[in-house]
């Protein structure tokens, strides 16, 4: 789904990119940078299993037997998972009795495996049939085929639409109790991470800010923060804008130019492990 702001920042990306591939004078700002990511400590598999459990503690606390996710970020936070290799649909069930399982397409079967991992129970139904009857099957054997069932915020709507279908005699209700009743609370592994974020987002702006000037554009700012967040080590994004377009909530296409005493926003980020 591409919001506005994703939009405005996606518009300008190739000309960003581009600017910062020809350009023969990267600023020596950030020609010294040099990678943040060592010593960075990925989410272990034990504090995601710990997430496991204390979801299951909020499903009994709501009387959920199940909880359904599609790809996501709540999935990435379960499961370091982020979609099945070639972006077809991939389906998660956490039941309050029993292992987790799986859905996916015949088509994606590999793909999926490879990021369940082994020894995980993965459904997979025929683009002819869809997934409905096979996420339902799962469910009933996990012992919620009749009781309440969470939807995660992000399944989209025909996706619930047909388990609800397939499952008349369920309750369904909104996932996010425990799924952002979990994640707003931070544990200490998750702040590093995202101090480190917020540190080398920092130190790209601050790179880039160097080679502000009158006339330059957004375009340009953004490819040096671009080449800056690539200098660290890192995928970042930002959104750029000058003088009165900073007071657009989400930025705006239209071509800018530097002048003197004008505004300069910056916004987004970097994403470190998730």
């Amino acid at each position: 789904m591409l919001d506005r702001r994703t939009f405005v920042c996606s518009s300008a990306v190739g000309l960003a990119r581009t600017g910062a591939a020809q350009s023969s004078d990267v600023p020596q700002s950030i020609r010294d940078l040099r990678p943040m990511t060592s010593g960075v400590k990925p989410i272990t598999s034990e504090e995601r299993q710990g997430r496991i459990e204390k979801a299951r503690q909020l499903m009994r606390r709501h009387k959920l037997d199940a909880i359904f996710l599609e790809s996501g970020s709540s999935l990435f936070y379960f499961t370091g998972v982020r979609s099945s290799a070639n972006g077809s649909f991939l389906g998660w069930t956490l039941p309050v009795r029993g292992e987790p399982g799986w859905i996916a397409p015949a088509s994606a079967e590999k793909q999926a495996r490879e990021a369940a991992g082994a020894g995980a129970d993965l459904r997979v139904w025929r683009e002819d049939e869809g997934p409905f009857q096979e996420i339902a099957r799962l469910l009933r054997d996990r012992g919620a085929g009749a009781g309440g069932i969470g939807i995660e915020e992000r399944v989209r709507f025909s996706v619930f639409d047909g388990i609800r279908k397939a499952l008349p005699k369920s309750e369904f209700e909104s996932a996010d109790p425990v799924t952002a009743g979990l994640r707003m609370i931070k544990s200490p592994s998750e702040i590093a991470l995202m101090q480190r974020a917020n540190d080398i987002t920092i130190a790209a702006y601050r790179a880039a800010l160097t080679t502000l000037r009158e006339g330059i554009t957004q375009f340009d700012l953004r490819g040096a923060v671009t080449a800056a967040y690539q200098a660290l080590g890192v995928h970042g994004d930002v959104m750029v804008s000058f003088g009165k377009y900073t007071a657009f909530p989400h930025g705006s296409i239209q071509p800018q130019k530097l002048q003197e005493g004008d505004v300069v926003l910056l916004d987004d980020g970097c994403s470190v492990d998730g």
